[in-house]
């Protein structure tokens, strides 16, 4: 018998039912104009045409499923988290023709298809076993189908996510890469070796396999500049996880050094990293 709390699947899908898919909402302005130019680049990769069938994981509060579907696409977008799944059918409201979404763990169930593609918006990373996620996702393409996504380069390459660990550290003396994003594990970094992510796609059956760096300037926070930044880097799963068990005090201390250190960054009002 096993304990379920020590299925990593599992552990996935509690938190992001319970406080980050309902976090993610809350922030969902500010995360929706962070990542528009990741949106932008995958569907200018995907050319997506009228009649497109369209496979979304991670598929979030539905932003990528709405505008691929706006460029012709049929498109059923899966997430674990259900608060992510209810917002998204709100904003596809109207769209049932066209974009179809469902709570479902894409490492475990039956996806449907065939589709033409699947794709993610930084949705991949956490799977605990992603040989069998990408296996599972490549059963519900056509044999000549394509999967497209986008996944986090290394903390150096992002400093929206490494400069709040860092400042924390600072404080903590802990490790320069904290468990909560080691290479490898399910996190938001798991795939930044292209090597590594190359050998899981292989076995997982895809072929065909390449990279293409997309670096732009990210507005961090939205309309909120450096207060809104704050904010989001303290609901990232990685700062929470690194924070847990504090009493407050060092929570205090980091926002203010993060204030900071933010300040660099800040261009008329707005935190641009």
């Amino acid at each position: 018998m096993s304990d379920a709390t020590n299925d990593p699947n599992q552990v996935q899908a509690e938190y992001w039912t319970n406080e980050g898919g309902p976090s993610w909402v809350r922030n969902e302005r500010r995360y929706e104009r962070m990542l528009q130019p990741f949106d932008d680049a995958l569907i200018g990769a995907l050319h997506p045409r009228d009649g497109d069938r369209i496979l979304e994981i991670g598929c979030g509060f539905g932003v990528t499923a709405i505008a691929l579907a706006a460029n012709g696409a049929t498109v059923h977008g899966v997430d674990i988290a259900p608060p992510m799944i209810d917002r998204a059918r709100e904003r596809a409201e109207g769209s049932a023709e066209q974009i179809t979404f469902a709570v479902a763990d894409a490492q475990e169930v039956d996806l449907g298809g065939p589709y033409d593609t699947a794709v993610s918006r930084f949705g991949v990373m956490f799977f605990a076993d992603p040989v069998r996620a990408f296996a599972n996702i490549a059963s519900s393409v056509r044999p000549d189908g394509n999967l497209a996504f986008v996944c986090w380069q290394s903390l150096d390459r992002n400093p929206w996510l490494g400069l709040p660990i860092e400042v924390l550290q600072s404080f903590t003396g802990a490790p320069s890469v904290p468990a909560s994003i080691a290479p490898g594990a399910p996190n938001p970094v798991a795939f930044a070796d292209p090597v590594h992510t190359e050998e899981i796609l292989h076995r997982s059956g895809w072929t065909g396999i390449s990279f293409e760096p997309v670096e732009p300037l990210l507005v961090i926070g939205g309309d909120d500049g450096i207060e809104g930044a704050v904010q989001l880097a303290l609901n990232g799963s990685s700062m929470k996880a690194l924070l847990q068990g504090d009493d407050g005090s060092l929570r205090a201390r980091v926002v203010d050094a993060l204030t900071e250190r933010l300040a660099e960054f800040v261009t008329d009002d707005t935190v641009l990293m």
